[in-house]
């Protein structure tokens, strides 16, 4: 690695103890669109993202992404910072059937993203989540990439650095960056848990290597490996979260992918593959083994962009086996599928619809319902007030469940409700990034 790449890296690392302070000042859920982007590209939000903004890529996005955040409009003293923030009011019930109304802030980020060197770029985001009131780094992905030909064909070559297994995935049909796009704190969950991609959020650090050959072919290969308590602690995840999760060594995981830009429209098919063995830091026995496989797929009609469709859907299959005490590993295989559809006029009014559903073989794994919501985004395209500086959406979402099942901490136990519309929810949000 050259000199200027190193100091890159070591800039990006030292910066982070400051972001975490920044966001403090200003006031947690998945990262969105970044402004930055559109200030060093020089394109509005819309080239990369349907709807107004993010995360939902459009082709260019995705190569965008794949490319290391590096693509720019070759002008200079462009920082690489953004903000955003989301505010929330959800209409719930309780754990005692009690109905509640809650209003505030949801969540707030600030990102260091955007080109460092000519092949180096990142996407790192600082989270203060407004209802735990607690800061942390939340995602992060850092890219090293170049190009070169094989047989005639292009070959966009790349190396992630990221703390999430998907964080780092092209599309929007994987769990970090599946529908919903935002969701209230106080919602329930939509689907399954897993414990590998998801369950090892920011307590892991993964490289992985991938290529995009003829802007068609993707394959991606990496491997995990949890980051010390100590280290997690400092990122700012709790000590007793860190050292309860135990350690997982070398966990590989793989993704292969078809795109194809049609211009008018775009689609792309996928598989991909994630297991691991997590062990206690003590003892080193299995606490559990996980093995998620999954097919993914999305397509896209954009026509002239005045009239936008969309459908992404997935399918992940989770074997786990779980220490029951004795040192015997119990199986239980979860089984989610999600498959959502958006509309969006002119980039501006959005309707979108989603359904999921979980099930796992104890019978008491998993949740099923519809997700509703309506959106309306004035800004974020070219034309718009104080573009790329500022970017609104104002939303409705609601949440019904057909199924749910209800967790007992304390005893261990699962009860599948009889009235599972109890836990529905009826949220409005506002979501603005700079």
């Amino acid at each position: 690695m050259t000199r200027r790449k190193m100091g890159a890296w070591r800039l990006l690392w030292a910066t982070a103890p400051v972001l975490s302070g920044l966001c403090g000042l200003l006031m947690a859920g998945p990262a969105q669109a970044v402004p930055s982007y559109a200030r060093q590209t020089g394109q509005d939000c819309v080239a990369c993202h349907i709807g107004g903004y993010g995360p939902q890529l459009t082709p260019y996005g995705i190569r965008f992404k794949l490319g290391g955040y590096t693509d720019s409009d070759g002008k200079s003293g462009r920082m690489p910072l953004s903000g955003m923030v989301v505010l929330d009011y959800s209409k719930y019930k309780d754990d005692h059937n009690d109905n509640r109304s809650k209003s505030g802030l949801s969540e707030a980020s600030i990102f260091l993203a955007g080109k460092l060197t000519d092949h180096l770029g990142s996407f790192v985001q600082v989270t203060h989540d407004g209802t735990e009131h607690h800061t942390s780094i939340d995602q992060a992905d850092l890219r090293l990439t170049g190009n070169t030909e094989v047989a005639g064909k292009d070959v966009l070559l790349g190396l992630s650095a990221n703390n999430n297994p998907t964080v780092q995935d092209p599309f929007n049909t994987l769990p970090v960056w599946s529908f919903p796009y935002t969701s209230s704190p106080y919602a329930n969950t939509m689907g399954a848990e897993f414990n590998g991609v998801g369950g090892t959020e920011q307590k892991v650090l993964g490289l992985n290597a991938y290529a995009l050959m003829d802007d068609q072919y993707y394959g991606e290969v990496g491997l995990y490996n949890t980051l010390s308590p100590g280290i997690q602690s400092r990122l700012g995840l709790s000590h007793a979260d860190a050292e309860s999760f135990g350690r997982l060594n070398n966990a590989p995981y793989w993704r292969l992918g078809y795109m194809k830009d049609l211009r008018a429209s775009a689609l792309h098919a996928g598989l991909f593959g994630f297991n691991g063995s997590v062990k206690d830091r003590l003892s080193g026995d299995v606490n559990y083994k996980f093995n998620d496989l999954g097919i993914d797929g999305s397509y896209q009609f954009l026509g002239t962009r005045q009239h936008i469709f969309t459908v992404n859907g997935s399918y992940i299959r989770e074997t786990t086996d779980t220490n029951d005490g004795t040192g015997a590993l119990t199986r239980n295989t979860l089984k989610d599928f999600k498959l959502n559809a958006s509309y969006f006029y002119r980039n501006t009014y959005g309707a979108s619809v989603g359904y999921f559903k979980a099930t796992g073989s104890d019978g008491n794994s998993g949740n099923k319902g519809f997700l509703y919501q309506l959106d309306w985004t004035p800004f974020g395209k070219e034309d718009s007030w104080m573009s790329p500086w500022a970017n609104l959406r104002l939303g409705m979402q609601y949440v019904t469940y057909k199924r749910y099942v209800e967790y007992d901490d304390a005893t261990g136990t699962a009860t599948v409700l009889s009235s599972p519309s109890d836990k529905n929810t009826l949220s409005v949000f506002a979501w603005t990034a700079f």
